[in-house]
């Protein structure tokens, strides 16, 4: 009961924060809280790979994390409002120069904390895993800014949906895994995942989204609503399962404890990671 009771009081600051967040707030504290969202699930990342005997400069790879997702801020936030995107064509130049410049700049400098230490130990983990991290949160998370920079107008509705409907097939994984749950799933990385919650979260995805339907600004049947909720669902399911894996192997419980009943950012963003580039695919080509 207790850790129910700091989950739902958790989620409902959460929810009060998405929302203050997307409509009543200027643009630019949207990029401080994905900002803050990104530093702390990198902080946490990190930490666990310290733990795990990866050696790690925390500081280092933070603050590149945190200017990967600046440009890209400041590349979404025009005024009037958020410009769009592309990722094809002739206006996808920034996403050209980042690939052309920063993630090439990335490697040399990461490449030169390793030379700077006393000895080699671990260098290659090391490296590997500072790249792997900035790959994983920061280059994912921020689909967030592209998805509301679809629309100036809807975009913060498209926002609202895809976490809506992911952390909804959360929910429904963890309420129905754990009334029904029965058969486990992959009890060598989540012992207390089942087939059944993972059933139940693509479900209550599937179903959010049908309710939710309006905030996607287009017409769309039920049945469609329904297949891609639970596409949603399933991708967020394995989301989770991929966090799962992480922690299964630097033998952790949760990322950290800064949200009561749900454990840390990571913990928290873990499948919408998956989701949001998956759902700005579907929205620029489906």
């Amino acid at each position: 009961m207790k850790g129910l009771v700091g989950r739902l009081l958790s989620s409902a600051i959460l929810i009060g924060i998405v929302l203050a967040t997307l409509f009543w707030s200027p643009l630019w504290i949207y990029a401080c809280v994905i900002v803050w969202f990104v530093t702390a699930a990198l902080y946490e990342f990190f930490t666990m790979a310290r733990h795990r005997g990866i050696l790690v400069h925390r500081p280092l790879s933070i603050s590149l994390g945190v200017v990967f997702t600046g440009l890209v801020a400041w590349r979404s936030l025009v005024k009037p409002g958020l410009m769009s995107t592309p990722i094809l064509g002739t206006d996808a130049t920034f996403i050209s120069w980042l690939w052309d410049i920063f993630w090439p700049a990335t490697i040399v400098i990461v490449f030169i904390r390793q030379l700077t230490r006393e000895n080699t130990f671990e260098a290659l983990s090391g490296m590997a895993t500072t790249l792997f991290g900035l790959a994983y949160i920061p280059a994912l998370f921020s689909y967030f800014f592209y998805i509301r920079a679809l629309d100036p107008h809807q975009g913060a509705w498209l926002v609202l949906f895809l976490i809506v409907v992911t952390k909804m097939g959360d929910a429904g994984a963890y309420l129905v895994g754990k009334t029904l749950g029965r058969h486990r799933l992959l009890p060598r990385i989540s012992p207390r995942k089942t087939i059944e919650g993972l059933i139940g979260g693509i479900f209550a995805s599937g179903a959010s989204a049908v309710f939710a339907q309006p905030m996607l600004g287009r017409e769309l049947s039920p049945a469609g609503c329904l297949l891609l909720g639970g596409f949603l669902g399933l991708i967020g399911q394995l989301g989770d399962m991929a966090e799962s894996l992480i922690k299964r192997d630097c033998q952790v419980k949760d990322t950290g404890s800064l949200m009561p009943g749900l454990g840390g950012v990571l913990d928290v963003i873990d499948s919408l990671l998956f989701t949001a580039p998956l759902f700005y695919g579907i929205l620029i080509y489906g």
